[in-house]
């Protein structure tokens, strides 16, 4: 299976070569490009299906597996066609086309063919649209990954201090510590952690780089989907 139970893929243990691979790729059998697509879109059509189509938890997830599951055949990508629309688009429309036909297939089934909805345990933020929670959820992924990505080039590289003092000012769920109490904490100069903080942050704008490349069709819809992300 592609999520587990929190429908959260990989977590530790999703890991990809150095060698990136293109989206394109993806249309000659490449398996890591597909690969690289689970890994980021898997939460967020998780949770466009649950909303979009009012699915209970398992079912959602078990739409999500099934969408992934076919789209496995190359001509999922064959047919992608990036001058109509970027990748993310694409996918969504795919995702909601198929689980719309399933939703349907479903309904039919059911006696008197009426159509019924399942009464979801959590509700989305005021106000969201589907798209816009596939959007968000899209965002989150793709940072969560990238700095999945940093934490374990911090580990191998023997970079711990580095991530410790990125781990504490970005990551911080609370109010950020001030560069001197980390210097403190660290036994570093705190000039240091100015640039331990600089080093991290451009690193993981270029992990978030090279997850996109994988899933994008070029150059242009890289840049685009860039500027979305840090404008």
């Amino acid at each position: 299976m592609w999520g587990d139970a929190d429908t959260a893929i990989g977590g530790s243990r999703d890991r990809f070569p150095s060698t990136q691979v293109s989206l394109i790729a993806a249309a000659a059998g490449e398996p890591l490009a597909m690969e690289r697509v689970v890994a980021l879109y898997w939460k967020p059509v998780y949770k466009f299906i649950r909303f979009k189509f009012r699915k209970d938890n398992e079912a959602a997830k078990d739409l999500t597996q099934g969408f992934f599951a076919s789209a496995m055949e190359r001509d999922f990508f064959q047919r992608f066609d990036p001058a109509k629309a970027g990748f993310r688009t694409y996918l969504r429309l795919a995702v909601e086309r198929f689980a719309a036909h399933q939703h349907q297939s479903e309904n039919r089934q059911k006696r008197g063919g009426g159509v019924e909805f399942a009464e979801l345990d959590t509700q989305p933020a005021s106000g969201e649209s589907p798209e816009e929670i596939y959007l968000r959820e899209w965002r989150r992924q793709l940072f969560t990954l990238a700095i999945e990505d940093l934490r374990a080039e911090c580990a191998g590289a023997g970079k711990h201090t580095e991530w410790a003092v990125f781990e504490a000012y970005d990551l911080a769920e609370d109010e950020r510590p001030p560069y001197a109490e980390l210097a403190r904490r660290h036994a570093v100069a705190e000039t240091s952690v100015t640039n331990y903080l600089a080093w991290a942050r451009r690193r993981l704008r270029g992990f978030v780089t090279e997850r996109l490349r994988g899933v994008t069709s070029g150059e242009r819809e890289l840049r685009e989907e860039m500027r979305r992300l840090w404008n």
